[in-house]
């Protein structure tokens, strides 16, 4: 039986050091996956896990992700660019072709690359701003049982508090009914966009149900998004049995200048709109179910915000919301 040959030797070193080692492979488990976690970006942790068998092995754990989908431009001759290396990506990752439903390779491809991902407990999802309204500034939304709320936040324009700053009064902060249709109208449009999105987190949230703890879906705009912020909020979201109520109200608060503080914003004509879906035998309430959203995260100025006017000013009008209406 002939030997086999010895393994090849590294080249000796001209000073006689030793030969380079990769540092990173001296990393405990943990410390790998503290830094995948800090990474966070879907992509990032996609490419990690081809370098090797023990990244692959590790940047599965990931607790917490973030994936974003970009802008499609049709007048680019690369608009396919980014779809492609994706989806170069999801092949070696999965070793097989994505899928083409539900609007593309591009979305379902990423949702199944999230399956490989056991231990997801924090999920965040960037999509395309379709809002055409510049005068939205924030706006926020929660779906769950008894709690399906939108509030979003309009100004006319806005700039940071100075001394040199005056009392202006500008024509055009004034509800006016077109003012009032207007900001109505986009926030209608942006309480459904706020529940198609909800319809795009469940196609996520399903394959992660055991783990997932919060979820939230975010414009690239960073202006609004719809949250999951419990384990009961995932569940209703994935329980067939709760159902978006037709009916429900709302309420419109509007001050011309609003100063604030904490943030040192000074808004002109400032509007917030709550909508809150409900079974029609429940009771209005006076706030639309605002207060139980309020707290300081990412979205400071819409806190700070909602806080002051709820505090001060009296709502403006009352809305009746329709399901059945576009």
């Amino acid at each position: 039986m002939t030997s086999q040959p010895p393994p090849p030797q590294p080249p000796p070193s001209s000073a006689g050091e030793q030969p380079e080692v990769a540092h990173i492979n001296r990393l405990p488990d943990e410390l790998l996956l503290l830094i995948f976690t800090k990474l966070n970006n879907a992509k990032s942790l996609c490419i990690c896990n081809l370098i090797s068998k023990r990244f692959s092995a590790v940047v599965h754990q990931t607790p917490s992700i973030s994936i974003t989908f970009p802008h499609r431009n049709s007048n680019d001759r690369n608009e396919n660019l980014p779809k492609k290396l994706f989806n170069y990506l999801s092949k070696s990752f999965f070793r097989k072709p994505p899928p083409n439903n539900f609007d593309g390779a591009l979305f379902q491809s990423a949702v199944d690359s999230l399956k490989c991902f056991q231990n997801i407990r924090d999920l965040r999802i960037e999509l395309p701003s379709f809002q055409q309204d510049e005068s939205i500034l924030k706006w926020h939304a929660e779906f769950g049982r008894g709690s399906n709320v939108c509030v979003i936040l309009f100004a006319t324009y806005s700039h940071q508090s100075t001394s040199s700053n005056h009392q202006i009064q500008n024509p055009d902060t004034v509800l006016t009914n077109q003012l009032l249709q207007s900001r109505i109208a986009s926030s209608n449009q942006c309480f459904r966009e706020a529940t198609w999105r909800q319809h795009v987190l469940r196609h996520v949230v399903e394959n992660h149900r055991r783990t997932l703890e919060t979820a939230e879906i975010c414009d690239s705009d960073r202006k609004g998004r719809v949250v999951m912020k419990d384990k009961q909020q995932l569940n209703d979201l994935l329980d067939p049995e709760v159902k978006m109520p037709a009916s429900g109200y709302g309420k419109l608060w509007h001050v011309q200048l609003l100063r604030l503080p904490e943030s040192r914003c000074v808004l002109h004509g400032a509007t917030v709109v709550a909508i809150r879906r409900t079974d029609e035998n429940e009771e209005e309430v006076e706030d639309v179910g605002v207060k139980q959203l309020m707290k300081k995260d990412e979205q400071v100025l819409l806190w700070e915000v909602l806080t002051h006017i709820l505090e001060n000013h009296a709502p403006s009008r009352s809305l009746n919301i329709n399901a059945g209406r576009r």
